[in-house]
């Protein structure tokens, strides 16, 4: 038996500049960072400024655009392997903004991430934000992810 998921219809106009999509619902704009939206929605066609496409009620939620969110936003991070660094990840920290860039390895091994995946979004307990090397409200206790990094 199929199950029928709800719609919604949603419009969005890309912001190149910013590098966000602003996202229209019931006459609320919210601005969404292009990894995010193109994460979730990976099929819309990229030349379009403005543009439809329709979203199930967890992909609105992923969007933070419903605001009884159950999970909250502090812990949401999206994430692209990037060739631009090296073939690293690049973990965007959706509520504060902080973005880091971060092994393959030692991220997939720390968020619980396939092995075979690009671009996401995930939602981590605060020890694994830290684990990557966000810092926290609060500050971090962990002396480890203040110490210097080489890559090379």
């Amino acid at each position: 038996m199929k199950t029928i998921v709800p719609t919604y219809e949603l419009t969005y106009t890309r912001d190149r500049i910013a590098a966000s999509f602003i996202v229209t619902l019931n006459g609320i704009e919210r601005n969404i960072p292009h990894n995010l939206f193109l994460s979730l929605f990976p099929r819309i066609d990229r030349r379009n400024r403005i543009a439809s496409v329709e979203a199930s009620a967890a992909e609105l939620e992923a969007l933070s655009v419903i605001a009884d969110i159950s999970d909250p936003l502090s812990s949401r991070i999206t994430y692209e392997l990037s060739e631009r660094h090296g073939g690293n990840f690049v973990v965007t920290h959706m509520s504060s903004g902080q973005q880091l860039v971060c092994l393959p390895g030692a991220f997939r091994k720390i968020a619980g991430v396939s092995h075979r995946a690009v671009s996401g979004t995930a939602s981590l307990s605060a020890a694994k934000l830290a684990d990557i090397g966000f810092i926290i409200e609060g500050g971090n206790t962990n002396d480890r992810n203040y110490q210097y990094a080489n890559y090379a």
